[in-house]
This record gives C-alpha cells, sequence and structure tokens, in this order.
C-alpha cells in the first residue's frame, strides 16, 4: 500500500474511533435527539448508521487515490444521489 493510501486510511479509521468514542455512552434520550432540525431533523442514530453506512465506499476512494487514479467521476452530484 503506498504511503498515501495508508494516510487516507489512517484519516478513515481515525475517525470512525472519535465518532464511535463520542456516542458509545449516549443515553436512549440522546441517540434520539434530532440534529440540525433547521435542515432535515434526522436523530443522531440516522446520521451515525449514514456514517457508518458509507466507510466501505471511503475505503475504495481511499485505495483507488492512494495507487495514483484520477478520481474524476467522484462528484458532488454523484454523493447527493448516493444521499437521496
Amino acid at each position: 500500500m503506498s504511503t498515501r493510501a495508508e494516510q487516507l486510511a489512517k484519516r478513515i479509521e481515525e475517525g470512525a474511533a472519535n465518532l464511535a468514542a463520542y456516542v458509545e455512552n449516549f443515553s436512549d434520550e440522546e441517540w434520539k435527539t434530532p440534529v440540525a432540525r433547521e435542515r432535515d431533523g434526522r436523530p443522531v442514530n440516522v446520521i451515525v448508521h449514514h456514517v457508518a453506512s458509507v466507510y466501505p465506499v471511503e475505503v475504495q476512494l481511499a485505495q483507488a487515490v492512494g495507487s495514483g487514479k484520477n478520481m474524476t467521476e467522484v462528484t458532488w452530484d454523484v454523493v447527493k444521489d448516493m444521499n437521496a
């Protein structure tokens, strides 16, 4: 694995660990608390699930970028479609 791929993988792992540590002791009430009410009001548990479900895609992207591939097909429109 290239140094760049290793750096990207480490960043994803750190982010996942930080998120898990942040929410691991949440009460049921905190876990179900809506966030960003002015946007869509999804509760914490839904947002954490959404973030976790994208980790495999992030890993694949990190591997591609780390191997020097040009990722021109990853656009904001593609991200919006994934989120929809």
